[in-house]
């Protein structure tokens, strides 16, 4: 994925709330602001290390009918803005048919006027 991570767009006024893991068993509360098929910003109040694999439990309403997702990525920028953890990660392991369908999503919530409007997910 490291490859193609810059030909996806990028949804830079994407933002939804979302739950991040070390383990897949403990989940923490993030807020994801920025999205594309090749990894995603986040900001936490938990603090991450640089290198670590994360895994996100997040929901994009018009892709895969509301399913949550899980997905694996490597944290690859750390900062702290204000009191908050905020971090750039890169997605691992992405299957080309979620990837697709993430950037195309993008490309319909772009065309449709969504991309500035905040995403609300159900629990």
């Amino acid at each position: 994925m490291d490859s193609d991570r810059r030909t996806y767009k990028r949804d830079a006024c994407y933002c939804t709330d979302a739950k991040v893991s070390l383990d897949g068993m403990i989940w923490h509360a993030a807020t994801v602001y920025d999205i594309s098929a090749g990894g995603l910003k986040f900001q936490s109040n938990i603090m991450f290390d640089k290198g670590e694999d994360l895994w996100f439990d997040l929901a994009i309403p018009e892709f895969l009918s509301k399913h949550e997702m899980k997905i694996k990525g490597e944290l690859c920028r750390q900062d702290y803005e204000n009191g908050i953890f905020v971090y750039g990660v890169a997605f691992r392991d992405l299957s080309k048919d979620v990837a697709i369908g993430i950037d195309e999503n993008i490309i319909l919530r772009d065309r449709l006027g969504k991309s500035k409007k905040k995403i609300e997910c159900s629990d």
